[in-house]
């Protein structure tokens, strides 16, 4: 049985923790950092839209998608909303994007080799991501995974935009 959500008045957002490719009209794809409004939620799916794109919508699953805390700034009539998440996972996600149409290109290019070591670099970075998302490393290890991210970020570039093979 399906719940139906608020829809003027609670806001909730989820970040694509994981690509989802959508099968049918019914589906919605979703990359990694899409952040979608939910408008219903099914036995393990939700219905909603991207907020990038409202036309864009439909059901996707919900493991696929990790509830984000938004700043809620009222201006007059009108609501601003903005995401308040770390800004490490922000650049990740971004490095994500970046590196996900580098993938695209090396592949389409037929270079097997470097698309497998820019794959195993994107692989690290999206466990680690949706580690920093989950809230329940303790507090030595949420540094010491910052760490690894960040030096995984500067290692990954350095492969990434050369010809080097560095994994």
């Amino acid at each position: 049985m399906a719940t139906t959500l608020p829809f003027m008045t609670v806001i909730i957002l989820f970040l694509v923790k994981w690509n989802f490719v959508g099968k049918g009209e019914k589906q919605l794809s979703l990359e990694v950092g899409d952040t979608v409004h939910i408008q219903e939620v099914c036995e393990g799916w939700y219905r909603g839209y991207l907020t990038r794109n409202k036309a864009q919508k439909g059901v996707f699953p919900s493991s696929f998608v990790h509830l984000k805390e938004v700043n809620i700034e009222k201006r007059g009539d009108e609501e601003i909303v903005t995401p308040a998440e770390m800004p490490l996972v922000k650049e990740v996600t971004t490095t994500l994007r970046e590196w996900g149409t580098i993938w695209k290109q090396l592949f389409v290019s037929n270079k097997h080799g470097r698309v497998r070591q820019v794959q195993r670099l994107m692989w690290d970075l999206m466990e680690w991501r949706s580690q920093l998302l989950s809230g329940t490393l303790p507090s030595d290890e949420f540094k010491e995974l910052k760490q690894k991210v960040t030096s995984k970020i500067d290692y990954g570039n350095k492969c990434v935009y050369t010809a080097n093979r560095c994994c």
